[in-house]
């Protein structure tokens, strides 16, 4: 009895068990990112996020989004191997006076990561699966040279 019923508790367990689906394995792709501030008072700042493949991805996958650093953002495609998000933070933002316009930021998840962590956000068939990226390497930091003076 006592057989059947350990039995019975290890097929619900190895059942409900839902496997994390890995659409591209750590040693085929490189993902990166630079930090950047505008060189003019007000410009904005951001993150370019870059992810490079060694392989194409399978024709019903689809990359659309990275969360990184609290931000979720769009994928823009360069070609089959080579995709950026580029992430508008706050710094560097600045209203003057008789500006209506917004100050727009990229818009903010809740999901917690480490500081080189990241969640790619995927489309297969459809259906949307997420995988963490544990290993996101920085780049030296882009200062914007600031603008030529006005005659």
């Amino acid at each position: 009895m006592v057989q059947y019923v350990l039995l019975l508790f290890m097929s619900v367990t190895l059942i409900s068990c839902k496997p994390t689906e890995i659409i591209v394995q750590e040693n085929n792709f490189s993902a990166s990112y630079e930090t950047w501030v505008a060189g003019v008072r007000g410009g904005g700042s951001g993150i370019n996020f870059y992810l490079e493949l060694k392989s194409e991805l399978p024709s019903n996958v689809e990359l659309k989004k990275v969360i990184f650093r609290g931000y979720e953002v769009s994928f823009e495609k360069q070609d089959n191997l080579h995709f950026q998000a580029m992430i508008k933070t706050s710094g560097n933002q600045q209203k003057f006076e008789g500006d209506d316009s917004q100050i727009y930021t990229s818009p903010k998840n809740a999901l917690t990561l480490a500081e080189n962590e990241a969640i790619l956000i995927f489309l297969k068939s459809g259906k949307e699966i997420r995988q963490t990226i544990k290993e996101v390497k920085e780049r030296p930091m882009l200062l914007y040279p600031s603008a030529k003076p006005k005659n």
